[in-house]
Parts: C-alpha cells; sequence; structure tokens
C-alpha cells in the first residue's frame, strides 16, 4: 500500500505531466459578454474588493488547495500563503489528512501561518475523514495548529474510487458537518474535487449548516484520471470524464444561493480571465485555482505566479470596463449571451 507522502509526490509529479485534464472544458467558452460601448465609468475608479464570509479581499480570486504531507510542500505552501496574505487573498491549504495520522508531516501545513500570520487561510479536511467521529479531535487540532480562518471540506467520492488507498466510506458526512458547525466559530466550505455540486446537494449543505460551496466542476484536472495513472489496473476512459462542467453548477445553484443566504464559489477548469470573470458574472463570489498556480511555480518559482496573479487582476479590471461594472457586484448582474 502507498505511503501518504508517495500518494502526495506522485499527485505533484502526475498534475505538472499531460494528459490528466478533462477533455471538455468547463463551459465558460459556451458564453460571451455583452460590450459596453459605453462604460459611464473611469478605469481608476473601478474596484475588484469583495467581501467573503466576512473578510474584505483585494481580489475575487483565491489559491485553492494542491499540497501538504511532503518535505517539498514546506516551500510551496511558505510561499504561496506569504504570496496571498500580501495581494490580500485566501488561501486553501491541500488536504491535511495526514496530520491525523503522523505529526511528522505537521510542518508542511503549519509554515502557512509561520510565513503569513495575518493571512487568510483555510484548514482542509476529507469528507470521509470528518464522517468518522474518531478523527474530530484530531481535526479540531488541525484547524488550531494553524489558526484557521475556514475550514474547508472537500467531497472527493470519484477520486476515493479509483485511488488505490482510497477511502469510499461516505457514510455519515452530513451529520458529522451538521455537528461541526455547532461546534466551531469559522465558516464552513464544503467543495468537490473536479466533479461539480448539484442543487440537491446544496440544498442538504444548507440543511447541515454550511456556509459556502465550492462547485469545483468539471473542465480541468480529472482527479480520476490521476489517479488510474497510478493505478493501471483500474483504468476506464467513461469515468476520467464524470462529473458536470463548472458553468453548469453555477448556474443551477445561483438563485438558490442568493436565496438562503449562501456564499458560491468558482473552480475546475479556470484557466484564464474569461473563466473567472464569467463565474462572477454567473455567481460566484471569488474564483478558485489550483493547477495553474502548480504549474506557474514549477516553472518559475513564487515570481512566475505573483505576475500571473498580477496579470489577471489587470485583465480582470479591463472586462470590468469593456462590461460597464464599476465593481463585483455589478460585474456579478453583467448581460451574457451564450455564443
Amino acid at each position: 500500500m502507498p505511503t501518504h507522502s508517495n500518494r502526495k509526490r506522485d499527485h505533484i509529479d502526475i498534475c505538472l505531466g499531460s494528459d490528466i485534464e478533462h477533455s471538455a472544458r468547463s463551459g465558460f467558452e459556451a458564453y460571451q459578454f455583452i460590450h459596453m460601448a459605453l462604460p459611464e465609468l473611469n478605469v481608476e475608479d473601478i474596484d475588484m474588493t469583495t467581501n467573503v464570509l466576512g473578510y474584505s479581499i483585494n481580489l475575487p480570486i483565491f489559491i485553492s488547495g494542491m499540497t501538504g504531507g511532503i518535505d517539498d510542500a514546506v516551500n510551496i505552501n511558505g510561499d504561496l500563503s506569504e504570496l496571498c496574505s500580501d495581494m490580500n487573498i485566501p488561501f486553501v491549504l491541500g488536504s491535511q489528512r495526514s496530520m491525523l495520522y503522523d505529526q511528522t508531516s505537521s510542518e508542511s501545513f503549519t509554515i502557512a501561518r509561520k510565513r503569513a500570520p495575518n493571512g487568510l487561510i483555510s484548514a482542509n479536511i476529507g469528507a470521509t475523514e470528518i464522517a468518522s467521529k474518531e478523527n474530530h479531535k484530531g481535526i479540531y487540532t488541525i484547524i488550531d495548529s494553524i489558526s484557521a480562518n475556514f475550514l474547508t471540506i472537500h467531497a472527493n467520492p470519484l477520486q476515493e474510487l479509483f485511488q488505490p488507498e482510497g477511502n469510499t466510506s461516505f457514510s455519515g458526512v452530513l451529520h458529522a458537518i451538521e455537528d461541526f458547525r455547532k461546534t466551531i466559530e469559522i465558516p464552513i466550505i464544503v467543495k468537490e474535487v473536479g466533479s461539480g455540486i448539484s442543487l440537491e446537494i446544496a440544498k442538504k449543505l444548507h440543511e447541515v449548516g454550511v456556509d459556502a460551496i465550492d462547485v469545483a466542476g468539471k473542465g480541468g484536472t480529472s482527479w480520476a484520471a490521476v489517479e488510474m495513472k497510478r493505478n493501471q489496473d483500474e483504468y476506464s476512459d467513461y469515468f476520467r470524464e464524470w462529473g458536470m462542467p463548472t458553468s453548469y453548477c453555477l448556474l443551477s445553484l445561483r438563485e438558490y444561493c442568493e436565496q438562503v443566504g449562501m456564499t458560491l464559489f468558482s473552480s475546475g477548469g479556470i484557466r484564464n480571465i474569461h473563466d473567472i470573470a464569467m463565474s462572477i458574472a454567473m455567481g460566484a463570489h471569488a474564483v478558485g485555482m489550483a493547477r495553474p498556480i502548480l504549474v506557474a511555480y514549477h516553472s518559475g518559482g513564487i515570481l512566475a505566479v505573483k505576475t500571473m496573479l498580477i496579470n489577471l487582476m489587470k485583465d480582470l479590471q479591463r472586462i470590468m470596463f469593456l462590461t460597464g461594472s464599476n465593481d463585483i457586484n455589478a460585474l456579478s448582474h453583467v448581460r451574457i449571451r451564450t455564443v
């Protein structure tokens, strides 16, 4: 059975390679903004700040969970958390499951708070881990160890199904989340990892007190494909394409989330500024990226990541100008059309 560190090393190596993304995009390419010939605003007056879960951030972008539990992740998570703090955007750690069983991995996660004492940092634990009551004490310790601003619970049944060491014990997850909602003060976010979240599940999550949903839909990294590369005996093209596109999830959940006051995040196949801006137009409060960040970091270090985020910020401002959007709320209500 592969160890946790071997699994995380495999994940990084495979994600930096090729042939691990869904064949179809996340769906944003099927939509276009309506051009505003008379924007009635000045570029320098555009405000890209927004509020998410009680915090004001400078840009509606966050770095989504990628890695942890291995030596290499100490530098990655440390650098990324510090950059996010400097730019005042949230940073989500990779899965902290290893901290439940092996404290030698803790530095790859706790480094985030050490490097970013004032940053917005989310702890990250799997749905199957939170479903087991014997893990609850350890999860509280994980939250405290990084003074987490948020708790992200990732639901990844497809990945667990094909992971050689996967855990498919998903019974009791909703009840466990409900218990945590009663005992912790920080917001709880539930996210998928590339297959999307449906309206039916969103309603159930609201009922147990979840504060935010990250749809993390189909269109980017296929974690089924990643795990299939690690487990050649379980290969199937059908399941590597399983899931709902990110755009579909946003359009399906927007009205309900606005009605009940749930924060909606977009991730899954976010590859360019069009995907980011269209996510906001479809109701997302902020937009997460993972693999593009990892690839940029691998190729040019933290400077490459910073340059990419700054360029995205400039292009978002340009889209807001050309759609007559003076702030993020205005962008979320612009007209769009199908191509």
